[in-house]
């Protein structure tokens, strides 16, 4: 599925795959998962495009968050952000391990142990997430109004 001179931000790539294991005798099977690939280089000309292109993702905000706060396994990850599917957050969490903000111990036991930890980079920016929420607080009920009027809900549905 070729793109090349299209307004598409993604494309599609299918990949195919057989599995069989000598081991277990369940025989071979099939499987096809599907990948978006970024077709459009991003725009990578000033900070705000950078920190973007970084910190883009629902729940990458919340998760750098949680693991400064010392919530480092997956499955506590997943309790403090319940909306979150597990497959989402290991995606990423995948992306944040390689923007180089957090890194990822696995320990060599049975069943796999797995922590994450901020690196220092990851550190540094800990001070702007916290700004941004103070600013979020601080403007909470304003801030409220106009996402619930964007969605076309009252006001007072929500609290």
């Amino acid at each position: 599925m070729g793109y090349k001179n299209s307004l598409y931000k993604y494309g599609i790539t299918i990949h195919i795959g057989i599995n069989y294991s000598p081991i277990v005798q369940i025989g071979t099977y099939a499987y096809f998962y599907i990948m978006y690939e970024r077709k459009i280089i991003p725009n990578l000309n000033c900070g705000l495009d950078l920190i973007g292109e970084v910190l883009y993702g629902k729940w990458k905000i919340r998760l750098l968050w949680f693991i400064n706060q010392g919530h480092k396994r997956p499955s506590e990850l997943q309790r403090k952000i319940p909306d979150a599917t597990r497959r989402v957050l290991n995606i990423q969490l995948k992306e944040l391990e390689d923007h180089e903000l957090i890194t990822k111990k696995i320990y060599p036991v049975v069943p796999p142990k797995v922590e994450y930890s901020l690196t220092e980079f990851g550190e540094s920016l800990i001070p702007v997430v916290a700004a941004l929420g103070q600013w979020g607080d601080k403007n909470e009920d304003r801030l409220r109004k106009v996402i619930l009027k964007r969605i076309g809900e009252q006001p007072d549905t929500f609290i």
